[in-house]
């Protein structure tokens, strides 16, 4: 089965570091950022942030989303 996931990297000036989105089936769900550091991460939850025409369920194995986790967390450390 292929994953609903998908992420967005991005530069903002907001923040001094590379950011990631979390989007479930194109609604973002969750952005994370290492402004506080590479051991400190931190989430942030927005998933009304962006109304989209038909807003899916946010209903997903708790595994595939700290898998999610997990991969953006490795591969923002990458770029500090």
């Amino acid at each position: 089965m292929k994953s609903k996931f998908s992420v967005d990297f991005f530069s903002d000036e907001q923040y001094e570091y590379m950011t990631a989105e979390i989007l479930y089936d194109g609604q973002i769900l969750c952005q994370i950022s290492q402004n506080q550091g590479k051991e400190d991460m931190e989430i942030e939850f927005f998933h009304e942030q962006r109304v989209l025409e038909k807003q899916p369920k946010m209903k997903f194995l708790i595994s595939d989303f700290f898998s999610v986790i997990e991969d953006v967390k490795s591969e923002l450390g990458s770029y500090r």
